[in-house]
C-alpha cells in the first residue's frame, strides 16, 4: 500500500472511530440527563456532562484527523500531522473544564445537601451505561493503536475512566435507593478529581510530543542492530528521530565505515540501507558516514592513549567518529557527555589539553555531541 493510500485509510478509520463514538456518546448524554433530573442527582448529571465533552472530543478528532491528513505545502514541508498533537492538547482541555466544573458543582451540593430519589429502571439505565463506556473504551484503544492516533487513545483511556466514575455513580446511587444514604455530592468530586487527573496526564503527554522527547528504546535498538548487520559497518552512531505526526518520522543517522573504501561504493551502502530502514519502518534516514582507519597501528595507539584520558572523566558517555588523518597530522573524535556533566564545553577543553600531552605534534578537530538516544 501507498504512503497516500495508507494516510487515506488511516483517515477513514479514524473518522469512523470517531462517528461510532459520537453517537454512542449522544445516547449516554440523552439516558443520563434524563435519569439525572428525575433522581435530582448532581453524580449522574455531571457524568452526563463529562459524556457531552467527549462527544466534542471525537468532533475534535475528526477534525484533527482531516487537518493532519493535508499533503506537504511550501510552508509546511514536513505535512501536517502534529496538528493531531494541537488537537489532541485541545481534547483533554475540554476534559479538564468538565472536570473542574464537576468539582464545583459537587463542593456547591456537599455543602448545601439535597436528597436524590432513584427508580429500579434508573439504576438498571446506569449499569448499562457502563457496560457500553467499557465497550468504548476497549474499541478506542484498539483503533487507536491501530491507526497510531493519540486522539483516538485518549479517547480510549478516557471511555475506561468514565466506565469508573460511571460505577461509582451507580454505587452512590444504589446507596440512596436502598438505604436512603446520599453521598451524590462526595462521589461527583472523586468525578471531577479523576477528570482533572485524566486531563493532565494527556496534556503531558501531548506536550512531550510538541516538545520533542528521546526516541522509544526499542525502536532505537532495532534500528541500530538493523543498520549494524550490513556489510562493512563498524558502528552505529548519532540516531536522531523527529516525529511530524503519526507515520511521519524523519532522522539522521552516522555509520562508520573504513577508509579503504570509494565513494562509489560509499553512496550505494548508504541507499541500500535508507532503502530497506524506511521499507520496514517508515522511516525516511539520512545518512552520514564516519572514515575507520583501516591496519594503521599509530591510529590505535593514539585512540589507546585518547580512551586513558577519558577513563578519567566520569561523566563522558561515549567517544566516535575517531579517525587519524596521518598526512596532515589531525586527530577527528566526537565526543557524548551525560546531562550530568556540568560544563561540558570545560570538560573537552581539558580532554583535549591532556591528549595533547600524550600525543604531541597533532592537531585535534573535537566536537561535542548530545545523547539525543541510547
Amino acid at each position: 500500500m501507498q504512503l497516500d493510500e495508507q494516510a487515506a485509510a488511516r483517515g477513514r478509520g479514524v473518522t469512523s472511530a470517531s462517528l461510532k463514538g459520537i453517537g454512542g456518546n449522544i445516547i449516554l448524554v440523552i439516558f443520563k440527563v434524563i435519569v439525572g433530573l428525575s433522581s435530582n442527582s448532581i453524580a449522574v448529571i455531571l457524568d452526563a456532562v463529562n459524556n457531552l465533552t467527549d462527544v466534542l472530543s471525537s468532533v475534535l478528532t475528526i477534525a484533527g484527523t482531516k487537518l493532519a491528513g493535508k499533503k506537504a505545502d511550501k510552508e509546511h514541508p514536513f505535512g501536517h500531522g502534529r496538528v493531531e498533537y494541537i488537537t489532541t492538547m485541545a481534547i483533554a482541555f475540554i476534559i479538564l473544564s468538565a472536570g473542574l466544573l464537576s468539582l464545583k458543582e459537587s463542593i456547591s451540593r456537599i455543602l448545601h445537601p439535597v436528597t436524590s430519589v432513584f427508580a429500579a429502571t434508573d439504576l438498571a439505565i446506569i449499569c448499562i451505561a457502563i457496560v457500553i463506556k467499557i465497550v468504548m473504551g476497549m474499541y478506542f484503544r484498539k483503533e487507536g493503536k491501530r491507526w497510531k492516533s493519540d486522539a483516538l487513545s485518549a479517547s480510549g483511556v478516557d471511555a475506561l475512566y468514565d466506565a469508573f466514575l460511571t460505577t461509582a455513580t451507580l454505587v452512590s446511587s444504589i446507596l440512596v435507593f436502598f438505604f436512603r444514604f446520599d453521598v451524590q455530592g462526595y462521589v461527583g468530586a472523586v468525578i471531577g478529581v479523576m477528570i482533572i487527573k485524566a486531563a493532565t496526564d494527556i496534556v503531558r503527554d501531548m506536550y512531550n510530543h510538541l516538545l520533542g522527547v528521546r526516541a522509544d528504546d526499542t525502536l532505537v535498538r532495532r534500528l541500530k542492530e538493523k543498520i549494524a548487520s550490513y556489510p562493512n559497518v563498524g558502528g552505529v552512531y548519532d540516531l536522531v528521530l523527529n516525529s511530524y505526526g503519526p507515520g511521519e518520522t524523519l532522522g539522521s543517522v552516522h555509520i562508520s565505515l573504513p577508509d579503504t573504501m570509494t565513494v562509489g561504493e560509499v553512496h550505494p551502502a548508504c541507499k541500500r540501507i535508507a532503502v530497506d530502514i524506511y521499507e520496514e519502518f517508515g522511516i525516511t534516514l539520512t545518512i552520514g558516514v564516519y572514515a575507520t582507519n583501516q591496519n594503521d597501528l599509530n591510529a590505535l595507539e593514539i585512540k589507546k592513549e585518547l580512551d586513558d584520558v577519558l577513563s578519567l572523566y566520569p561523566h563522558v558517555l561515549q567517544v566516535h567518529a575517531f579517525y587519524v588523518q596521518e598526512r596532515e597530522k589531525i586527530i577527528y573524535f566526537d565526543l557524548i557527555f551525560d546531562f550530568d556533566e556540568p560544563n561540558p564545553g570545560d570538560a573537552l577543553r581539558s580532554i583535549k589539553a591532556d591528549l595533547k600531552k600524550r600525543v604531541p605534534g597533532y592537531e585535534q578537530f573535537a566536537i561535542l555531541d548530545t545523547d539525543f538516544s541510547n
